[in-house]
């Protein structure tokens, strides 16, 4: 835990650095001819000809912050008792030590024998101060000038006493895997910078950081900062292999090493989605957020668990203030707010599982999400393109740029808010609905053709003619016509059934996960055809709705969730936080001969029969269960979708992937799930 102590500052010690820029000649004159700084010379502040009219412009400049404005509202003897330097370090040293933030002043009496102001002091972490202050005023030439001392700032600065500020902030907590391996976590990272002061040949040193991995463009513009010569200029955290070769520069004048506090997220690209980054507090938020413990600079979760969990994992700032003598020694405490240390935040993310499925995703666009249908737990949840979340840490110009017009939308999250259409993957939903509705039996048979002609205009099979088949046996084949009639039938002897269905296995709704942002997708109906397009719900739209096709939107959360639901014949809300009950919320009423001859569906997809033969049973792959899908999309690119789940007799793993363009939902997407699920098994 790192403290930061806002020291004190001693009026009449090291004056030449409070006022750089202030002491750069004597041109204008005081209100009796005394030379006063030649900042001072363009300041328009003048004493009025009563007290109130002083009084007043006392107040307006304090609370401009215009201490130029006030040095000129001076009398004489306390211009001379309190040279310009002193009077600015006064106030500096109320506005550091407080965090002042704002100051409203406000003359509340005002008449020969001086003045009362009401001040009201917001500061970032005391709160509003409220309190008065008096101030005495003198004569001279028909103005009315001000008698100063510090009690005109606050009325307890007598004797030489000061306040003084103790702020602690807390480390903010770890976000760990379900192993508890960091995914997330605040510690020393060692950076390299420069003093250019010093340097003594650019392109030895130049060509020497290049070694350590950093970019031209990264080293020129560190030497090309506005910041002072003398000043450290950061050039960026040195990897931890390069450590012992950072140390070695050391020798080369010009070059810093250090350490500094930062956010870092070891997994990097393969967890930013779901764990998230930070980001600085805008100076509205700060505004928003005054006297709670913020400052410029400080910063919150930006997305993901960072965000979602961010008022457990900050903690609470320790502040106080207090009015201490000379010597230290407390004279009165105003303010103390006790902090709270930032919590450790357990997740049910796997560290090992969230590495193996991005490696396996590689440069595919889409998304690929794992669960554990036993708990409903989330294994890994990754967006691809994915990016680096500590270059949002670093604030780093370049790698921010990069990302944000990077190809393919690196940081979308399309795990929990890509919408696609679910294609033959929602056969397993018109299959349960068949049956729920009591139309059709485990032992039904229903005519697979090369084409179906049950709406205008027919429609083909994708393989041709398979003969009669049942539920079971339409999901080996993935056949088209099976679960077209089975929406026809629906459509004609239980309306609205399948959508209905469909929001069983939680499609249409967000699936309720605590800590991310998701989409509810869609599931339509003839309701939503009318409210949204004002025309009726056809069979066609039926019939489409039953290959998951047409206007239905998922999620591959959602996608996963539904799966796990099947298995468990229970929609529940998927965990992420450990120690999290995966909420109820709702029964899939499946008979056991019903929920079996299904199961027996998804096993023979992968069977040496099944339409996923070639990345299962051909392979050597025989205890899975899963279902493919290709859809349609705009124009003619089609992305494709594959659920596998292992082992048969007690699931344990369950993955959803979603490729955004694709061929075969079988042999592109199917290997990808397979293995996550063997990664997630292990």
């Amino acid at each position: 835990m790192r403290a930061i102590f806002l020291g004190a500052i001693v009026l009449g010690l090291a004056l030449g650095g409070l006022v750089a820029g202030v002491r750069c000649g004597m041109a204008a004159r005081s209100n009796d001819g005394a030379a006063t700084p030649a900042a001072l010379a363009s300041v328009t502040a003048q004493p009025g000809i009563s007290p109130r009219a002083t009084a007043e412009a006392f107040a307006a400049a304090w609370s401009k912050d215009s201490i130029e404005a006030l040095y000129l509202l001076l009398d004489a003897p306390s211009q001379r008792k309190y040279p310009y330097e002193l009077f600015e370090a006064a106030y500096a040293s109320f506005r550091t030590e407080t965090t002042q933030v704002a100051l409203t002043a406000t003359a509340t009496r005002a008449n020969s024998d001086g003045a009362t102001l009401h001040a009201r002091l917001d500061t970032a972490y005391f709160g509003t101060l409220e309190y008065s202050t008096t101030m005495r005023f003198t004569t001279t030439a028909g103005k009315v000038l001000v008698e100063w001392d510090e009690r005109a700032i606050h009325p307890d600065l007598v004797e030489g006493r000061l306040f003084r500020s103790a702020i602690q902030k807390t480390k903010r907590g770890a976000i760990l895997d379900r192993n508890g391996a960091a995914l997330a976590i605040t510690r020393d990272v060692r950076m390299i910078g420069l003093n250019r002061a010093v340097v003594q040949d650019r392109a030895a040193l130049t060509t020497a950081i290049e070694g350590l991995g950093f970019s031209r463009a990264a080293i020129d513009k560190a030497f090309e900062s506005g910041l002072g010569q003398n000043q450290r200029v950061p050039i960026g955290p040195v990897a931890d292999d390069k450590a012992e070769a950072a140390v070695n520069l050391i020798r080369l004048p010009g070059i810093i090493l250090y350490f500094e506090s930062a956010r870092v997220h070891p997994l990097g690209a393969a967890a930013a989605h779901v764990v998230g980054y930070t980001r600085e507090l805008t100076a509205a938020e700060l505004k928003a957020r005054s006297g709670q413990g913020f400052r410029v600079g400080d910063r919150v979760g930006a997305v993901g668990l960072e965000a979602s969990q961010d008022g457990v994992l900050a903690g609470k700032t320790e502040a106080g203030l207090s009015l201490v003598e000379a010597n230290g020694t407390t004279v009165k405490t105003y303010r103390h707010t006790d902090g709270v240390a930032g919590t450790d935040v357990t997740t049910t993310l796997d560290a090992a599982v969230l590495t193996a499925t991005a490696k396996r995703m590689g440069a595919r666009a889409g998304a690929a999400v794992v669960m554990d249908p036993r708990s409903n737990a989330i294994l890994a949840l990754y967006s691809s393109p994915s990016f680096d979340p500590d270059a949002f840490e670093r604030n780093d110009a370049a790698a921010l740029d990069a990302i944000t017009r990077g190809a393919n939308s690196p940081l979308a999250n399309r795990a929990t808010t890509g919408l696609y259409s679910a294609g033959s993957t929602f056969k397993l939903v018109t299959g349960a609905a068949g049956l729920l509705s009591g139309a059709y039996t485990t032992s039904s048979q229903l005519f697979c053709g090369a084409s179906w002609n049950g709406v205008d205009p027919p429609r083909r099979n994708w393989e041709g003619t398979q003969g009669p088949l049942t539920i079971a046996l339409g999901l080996m084949r993935s056949c088209n016509p099976v679960f077209y009639e089975i929406g026809l039938t629906l459509y004609n002897k239980a309306d609205g059934y399948l959508a209905q269905t469909a929001r069983q296995f939680g499609f249409g709704v967000a699936t309720g996960v605590s800590g991310l942002a998701e989409e509810d997708g869609l599931v339509p109906d003839a309701a939503w055809k009318r409210k949204a397009r004002n025309e009726a719900w056809f069979p066609g739209d039926e019939v489409n709705l039953a290959i998951g096709q047409g206007d239905l939107l998922i999620t591959p959360l959602q996608l996963v969730n539904a799966y796990s639901a099947f298995l468990n014949r229970e929609l529940r809300a998927p965990v992420i936080l450990a120690g999290g009950t995966a909420t109820s919320r709702g029964a899939i009423a499946l008979t056991d001969a019903q929920f079996a001859h299904l199961k027996l569906g998804l096993q023979l997809v992968t069977s040496a029969t099944g339409t996923a033969s070639a990345a299962f049973a051909n392979l050597g792959y025989s205890n899975f269960g899963g279902k493919s899908g290709t859809a349609e999309d705009a124009g003619s690119q089609q992305h494709v979708l594959f659920v596998a789940f292992a082992p048969l007799s007690a699931p344990g793993a369950v993955a959803a992937v979603v490729l955004d363009d694709g061929q075969s939902g079988s042999i592109e997407a199917g290997p990808i799930a397979r293995d996550i699920v063997l990664a997630a098994l292990k």
